[in-house]
């Protein structure tokens, strides 16, 4: 008989951590509990999903939402949420920091299930109120199993007082069948007005400021106006978001509107192909006050691929990246040019890189062996059964 296992998500349910999951259903039966509106597009997701009422979803103002934060520490909730895990075996849920995961540890002395969490910020006392930092303490100690996605995130839930035996690291993993080096698509080149031997950078994010964007147009430009290869360069950007308006006026300011492109966003099923567009795939995250690159699925999709990466030292980047590229410092548009430049001149150097990016995603970044060791961590949690 399979065990039963609940994802607590609220609005962040996902096609990419599924990947995760999904290897599992053999031996569990999986439900996701997520919240009326929704971050993502869920409906292709193949597990049962059931919608709960989020007062703190339907506060969409950050006005409203204040004095629920103030008087429940966070407005992630999900109401009838401990009625709901009644009968489940094992119950997974997101990061200390969310209230559904409180509500989630405050049921298992009733409901009698092994209590998991996944954690990805690298960011110590984040936003800690008094009434946050008490349902933090509360989580840790009724958590069987801490899941931090980073050795960084490891450190801050040790810093905040998370018991070490409890914790283990699980990085997470995609599918490097569907993400593989193949053939440039002649038809998507068309279409995104490329040749074949153009020297195509790939970014693939929101249009955020906090990712980099608008260095990444002036290192772009510095690259065009010192460009002696003789290759045409183009840089295609993969995204939408809150700065899409100021990405557009950068590019008509930089006069590169032959060069740079927004091509909007893409599936799941599609993105191998825009990777493999590639000569060299870049993130240039910034760290702000309240974030920094928690692990960045894009640059394990690309590494997947055989690209080259060039990326920042921003939070969980240099865990991820490894030797699989070159890590410069965030704000820094001038290092960032320079990485293309060397990119660009060198055609074993691109190779190299890119023999390594492939190895190090199937060594840890294999959504199949990742899934191999959740299975092991979930066995050990009934150790009597197995």
């Amino acid at each position: 008989m399979k065990q039963r296992v609940a994802l607590v998500r609220g609005p962040g349910l996902n096609s990419w951590e599924m990947q995760l999951f999904l290897p599992l259903t053999d031996a569990y039966e999986m439900t996701a509990f997520v919240s009326q509106s929704h971050y993502f597009e869920i409906n292709e997701i193949p597990i049962e999903i059931r919608r709960l009422f989020s007062v703190g979803q339907l506060l969409r103002a950050r006005i409203l939402r204040k004095p629920m934060i103030g008087f429940f520490g966070d407005y992630h909730d999900l109401l009838g949420l401990k009625n709901a895990l009644r009968g489940f075996d094992i119950v997974h849920s997101r990061d200390t920091a969310y209230y559904d995961t409180y509500q989630a540890a405050r049921a298992k002395a009733s409901c009698g299930f092994k209590f998991v969490v996944t954690v990805w910020e690298n960011i110590p006392f984040l936003n800690n109120n008094n009434v946050a930092e008490k349902h933090k303490k509360f989580i840790f100690n009724e958590a069987d199993l801490l899941l931090s996605v980073s050795e960084r995130a490891k450190e801050v839930l040790l810093l905040e007082g998370a018991p070490e035996h409890k914790i283990k690291v699980l990085m997470p993993g995609i599918d490097c069948q569907h993400f593989r080096s193949m053939s440039k698509d002649r038809d998507l080149l068309q279409k995104f007005k490329c040749r074949d031997d153009d020297f195509v950078v790939l970014y693939v994010a929101n249009l955020y400021r906090e990712k980099g964007i608008f260095e990444l147009l002036f290192a772009f430009r510095m690259m065009l106006n010192r460009n002696k290869s003789g290759r045409k360069l183009k840089l295609l950007i993969v995204g939408q978001g809150k700065e899409r308006k100021k990405v557009l006026y950068w590019i008509e300011k930089l006069s590169l509107q032959r060069d740079a492109f927004l091509i909007g966003s893409y599936p799941y099923e599609i993105m191998p192909k825009i990777h493999n567009l590639a000569d060299v795939f870049i993130l240039p995250s910034l760290p702000s006050p309240t974030w920094q690159e928690q692990f960045g699925y894009v640059l394990i999709e690309s590494m997947a691929c055989g690209k080259p990466i060039i990326s920042t030292m921003s939070g969980s980047i240099p865990e991820v990246v490894g030797d699989a590229g070159i890590l410069v410092q965030s704000n820094d548009f001038v290092s960032i040019q320079r990485v293309i430049e060397a990119f660009l001149n060198d055609e074993c150097m691109r190779h190299e890189y890119g023999m390594r990016a492939r190895l190090r995603a199937e060594k840890h970044f294999d959504s199949r062996k990742v899934s191999a060791q959740l299975r092991k961590l979930y066995g050990e949690l009934y150790p009597v059964q197995q």
